[in-house]
């Protein structure tokens, strides 16, 4: 069995259903990447896996914790939430709290940690993304770039099964990208899971083990970075890898991109 299993989720806003039955399953340390136009319900996906939005249907396991879209009960989605961490397209980082304590928030508020124990765990995480250095500094002492690296060290604080990555670079400057793009691949080689909306092509290729290409509240296609970008199948797919043809690869193997 899966690690993770995603079955027919389904979301509405004001009549208007955006996700149309979306199933997915994931082995423990699989990257999933999602494509997509704007609009196709890819950021909604993830936020109904982290119960930031409430899927009207559908179900979520992971691991040994199913929770039922259905059903309201609290504990599961708790356990849940303890299961999964996201890191935004927009930082969300507090402002009147240092970099530290936008770590450890977390661990504290939900995880009840003890302090002292979520500020060692805080600063490890902080090494890990290459911020030890600025601890004590505000957010807004910080460069994009540095702001959403502070974002992947507060999910990593939280010890999460599931990592949930929402277009994490498409609010940075070209030149910081970089930075953000390195940490998330040293996570993929340290065996995390990971679903990842984005649409850094090349990073797709070399960390995906999986690409999906949704659009109208469905997944269109998927398969391996070299299948969906040499040769996807569906018509959806090839107009949109058609309409990003401007990006650049390394990699002469993309023919179709």
């Amino acid at each position: 069995m899966s690690f993770i299993e995603i079955k027919d989720v389904h979301k509405s806003f004001y009549q208007k259903e955006i996700l149309k039955g979306i199933n997915l399953s994931l082995h423990k340390g699989e990257v999933i990447v999602i494509l997509g136009p704007s609009g196709s319900g890819k950021t909604t996906f993830l936020r109904c896996l982290n119960t930031l939005e409430k899927a009207d249907s559908g179900q979520i396991t992971i691991d040994n914790v199913t929770k039922d879209f259905t059903n309201n009960d609290r504990r599961n989605t708790r356990d849940l939430i303890l299961k999964t961490a996201m890191v935004f397209q927009g930082h969300a980082l507090f402002n009147n709290m240092s970099v530290l304590q936008n770590v450890i928030e977390g661990l504290v508020r939900v995880k009840k940690k003890d302090n002292a124990v979520a500020t060692e765990i805080g600063k490890a995480m902080l090494a890990r993304v290459g911020l030890s250095d600025r601890a004590n500094y505000y957010p807004a002492q910080l460069s994009g770039g540095q702001q959403q690296r502070v974002g992947i060290a507060r999910a990593m604080a939280m010890q999460p099964e599931l990592l949930l990555f929402d277009e994490p670079t498409s609010a940075l400057d070209p030149e910081l990208v970089g930075e953000v793009l390195s940490a998330m691949k040293e996570l993929a080689k340290e065996g995390h899971t990971m679903i990842v909306v984005t649409h850094e092509m090349q990073f797709a290729y070399e960390v995906a083990d999986r690409v999906l290409y949704m659009e109208g509240g469905v997944v269109v296609e998927e398969g391996t970075p070299q299948a969906i970008f040499n040769a996807p199948q569906d018509e959806r797919t090839q107009k949109f890898l058609a309409r990003l043809s401007g990006k650049s690869f390394d990699d002469t193997e993309l023919v179709n991109i």
